[in-house]
């Protein structure tokens, strides 16, 4: 019995794994998943959105003038961009959560009586309604905090040049002069390693006429919708920013417009680190 053990010939698995169950189409279904919620619907824009305002065709007039109308929004993200998303809300609630169980943030309570680090951003001229993530109780001085997550690459860039994403300080500084506090932190998370990056943000001259300009330019894009007169289209229909506008459709068939307000002016590098 025991020759017989001794010269038995064991058999090595095969190379590739022989799979007999059927899982073909189950990867599409749960990405449907992250889809399935995600439709086209029509909405009507009361306010500008800081979150908006300084990517693609938040600084197109025309945009903000077709949405304070009322469209059919288009939602086209895959399953993809869609988790993407809810994976930055998920870490938001985190980070929130961990500086809240760190004693260094204002505790509010939200609709349902539970802790929470979120506050209402509000302004009357130009309507403009937002959440700020956070408020620090810093070394006695109250300072805004924004929160941001992005994958490696991006969260490098950041880190070597010590510098916000444009879109991102924008956001910022709208808050800040709504709030009037000269000092905000952007803070940054890598989400391959949960690694953190906080760049300090102060208003300085610059900043400050470039955020006075930009209420300006809300205000001038409000009236001309209180007025009833559409702005002409500052961009080719192929462009990069009406490619990914949610409300294209609606403004191709709303005319041509009948004058010009230039799009938002973005920040200038250069003169925002004098």
């Amino acid at each position: 019995m025991t020759k017989n053990l001794l010269h038995t010939v064991m058999i090595k698995p095969e190379e590739k794994p022989i799979h007999r169950m059927d899982i073909a189409g189950l990867e599409a279904k749960i990405k449907e998943g992250y889809t399935i919620t995600r439709v086209d619907k029509h909405t009507t824009k009361k306010t500008f959105a800081p979150s908006t305002i300084a990517y693609g065709h938040g600084e197109c007039a025309r945009y903000w003038y077709l949405a304070f109308d009322g469209q059919m929004f288009e939602d086209n993200a895959d399953a993809y961009a869609a988790a993407n998303m809810t994976a930055g809300t998920l870490s938001h609630a985190r980070i929130q959560n961990a500086m809240m169980n760190a004693g260094i943030v204002k505790v509010y309570r939200d609709e349902n009586n539970e802790a929470a680090t979120e506050f209402k951003i509000k302004h009357d001229d130009p309507p403009i309604f937002g959440y700020g993530d956070v408020m620090f109780d810093w070394q006695g001085e109250e300072l805004i905090g924004e929160i941001k997550t992005m994958m490696n690459e991006g969260f490098e860039y950041r880190k070597a040049h010590m510098k916000p994403k444009t879109g991102h300080l924008v956001q910022l500084l709208i808050y800040m002069k709504i709030l009037k506090k000269p000092k905000a932190v952007l803070i940054y998370e890598n989400k391959n390693n949960h690694e953190l990056l906080i760049l300090p943000v102060e208003v300085n001259d610059y900043y400050r006429r470039w955020v006075d300009q930009t209420f300006e330019w809300m205000r001038s894009v409000r009236k001309a919708w209180v007025d009833r007169t559409l702005p002409e289209k500052n961009y080719r229909s192929n462009s990069k920013i009406c490619k990914s506008c949610p409300i294209k459709q609606a403004c191709a068939d709303a005319g041509p417009g009948v004058f010009k307000i230039k799009s938002m002016e973005p920040i200038d590098e250069a003169l925002s680190m004098v």
